[in-house]
């Protein structure tokens, strides 16, 4: 026995195993970690598997995966406490790593709710031989949560800002399922003729006036009946083609709902060790009976990352983040099967497919639908009153009329390809957490610096214990006629926005420990449009948005 240990130790010691993004003993907050890193020796024929056995409660669980050209990405889903990893290579390899996972004490909560329609039975489309069931449904919906979560805090880590993140509903109570069904009043075939906007509208103005309805949750809902109608058509179509024969279909995220259709859900994993698989599905789309929402490369795999892509910057909408030129808030989110990939294998959109068989850029349709506030807040009842609410979430829905929500035409994000912010990996190593942090494994999925400074300071990504009493003292205003904005929290970050689709024109940040109390907004900005948004929070989380004319 002696002998085993000490020759575990050995290995241990002379292990060539790197972990480049966990140190021993961190804490996380959110369940499925993906763990990189890199083997500096040993066999280079890619056929060797790593072995990760993961013991938490006296629990035991061994998976393997791939290692190409010495990388390695391991998906793991944590138990509540210590979790001990064991990573093995070959026979002599061997590296142990403990993580402890503790969600934080918050109210503030991501919701995944699965919608079923007056009518319908609950089972999203998709092919003869999948479960879908609402039990399939909702299993793939609350792993996509668990993912999206992961990727949020591992983008944040890549920006030096830690990992922060949104707690699930399940996390902040655990009496509640991982994905909760909600049976709404909406018949099938009415919901079936509505728009995207009108379903948003729909669902979240029912969503606050049941027993879910809280101005602490955003809502992650999907909608069980969403039908792709099929086509004879036999040359491929372009996204608008397809959405258009799509029924129920919803991509669209603002205020405190992010809102989805199922048609693509049948590509989605059920279990962690399904994750890698699925987004390497090279198999083709039936197009002819099923949506093909995968960016133009009309494969399974492509519809999964797209799909989750998508509700990952939708949800992003739901936290106030405005579009970007590039990156998550971008179109920089198709790609995000790279994230959890390794090898040659991964999908990515190229030049051909990156633009459709007409030459036209991919475009991808969203709407952030907020009533605009007062400009001055007295923060005696304020963490309510500010952000894309008006006095309650419920507010933001029931009071807003047709007009209010068709006013404006949703939103266009057209495909721009991010550029790689990041080195990869090199063989300097260093265990230092600075060197670490840049490390993201070359998967072109990033924040950009404002989106990353602006949900450090959210509230849904901090406790808000002891920060709530010390809001009450707080206000933060707009002066339109002097450009000038007064925070007594302090400022961290202040973005002008276009007004018509949301596009991030200019921004300031604000990191310093102790931020400006006082900014006058220069004009540095060119817009198309005169109407512009101006976004600021405060080092309390508060957020302000403001529309004004140029």
């Amino acid at each position: 026995m002696d002998n085993r240990i000490n020759e575990d130790a050995e290995n241990e010691h002379n292990s060539s195993i790197f972990i480049t993004n966990f140190q021993n003993g961190d804490n996380v907050n959110y369940s499925v970690v993906l763990v990189k890193g890199i083997i500096t020796r040993g066999n280079s024929n890619n056929q060797d598997k790593l072995i990760c056995t993961v013991t938490s409660n006296g629990v035991q669980n061994t998976t393997e995966w791939n290692v190409h050209n010495g990388e390695f990405k391991v998906i793991i889903e944590l138990n509540r406490g210590e979790n001990v990893i064991i990573l093995e290579y070959t026979e002599k390899q061997r590296k142990t790593i403990i993580l402890d996972y503790t969600p934080r004490k918050t109210n503030l909560r991501v919701t995944p709710v699965y919608i079923i329609c007056q009518g319908h039975d609950g089972c999203f489309q998709s092919p003869s031989d999948i479960d879908n069931s609402i039990e399939s449904a909702c299993t793939r919906i609350a792993l996509g949560a668990k993912l999206i979560q992961s990727i949020t805090a591992e983008k944040l880590f890549e920006c030096g800002i830690g990992r922060k993140t949104f707690q699930l509903e399940h996390e902040v109570n655990p009496k509640k399922p991982e994905c909760i069904v909600f049976k709404s009043g909406l018949n099938v075939n009415k919901a079936r003729k509505m728009k995207q906007a009108e379903l948003w509208s729909y669902f979240g103005r029912e969503l606050m006036l049941s027993d879910l309805g809280s101005n602490e949750r955003k809502y992650l809902a999907f909608i069980s009946c969403t039908r792709f109608k099929g086509t004879d058509i036999d040359k491929p179509m372009t996204h608008e083609e397809v959405v258009s024969l799509t029924e129920a279909y919803a991509a669209l995220g603002g205020g405190g709902l992010a809102l989805f259709g199922t048609a693509c859900l049948y590509t989605w994993p059920t279990r962690v060790d399904e994750i890698v698989p699925k987004f390497l599905d090279s198999n083709p789309v039936n197009w002819k009976r099923f949506m093909d929402d995968s960016g133009y490369r009309g494969t399974l795999g492509g519809c999964f990352a797209t799909t989750l892509g998508s509700v990952f910057h939708e949800l992003g909408h739901t936290f106030d983040l405005g579009h970007t030129k590039d990156g998550i808030m971008g179109r920089g989110f198709d790609n995000i099967d790279r994230v959890f990939t390794v090898g040659e294998k991964r999908s990515a959109l190229t030049k051909d497919n990156m633009n459709n068989f007409s030459g036209k850029p991919v475009q991808h349709s969203t709407v952030s639908l907020q009533r605009n506030i007062s400009v001055t807040m007295n923060v005696a009842e304020p963490l309510r009153v500010l952000g894309p609410r008006s006095k309650t979430t419920l507010g933001n829905f029931a009071s807003m009329s047709k007009s209010d929500i068709i006013r404006r035409s949703p939103n266009v994000t057209p495909i721009t390809r991010p550029s790689s912010v990041y080195s990869s990996i090199t063989n300097k190593l260093s265990d230092s957490k600075k060197n670490i942090n840049r490390t993201n494994g070359n998967d072109s999925i990033y924040w950009t610096r404002n989106c990353a400074v602006l949900l450090s300071y959210h509230r849904w990504f901090n406790n808000e214990y002891g920060r709530e009493r010390q809001a009450i003292t707080r206000y933060l205003k707009f002066d339109k006629n002097k450009m000038m904005i007064i925070s007594t929290a302090g400022i961290r970050i202040v973005e002008v926005r276009d007004e018509s689709n949301g596009m991030v024109l200019d921004s300031y940040e604000f990191t310093n420990l102790l931020p400006e109390k006082r900014f006058l907004v220069p004009f540095t900005f060119s817009p198309k449009s005169n109407v512009l948004t101006i976004v600021v929070e405060d080092d309390l989380g508060n957020v302000l948005k403001q529309t004004f004319t140029y």
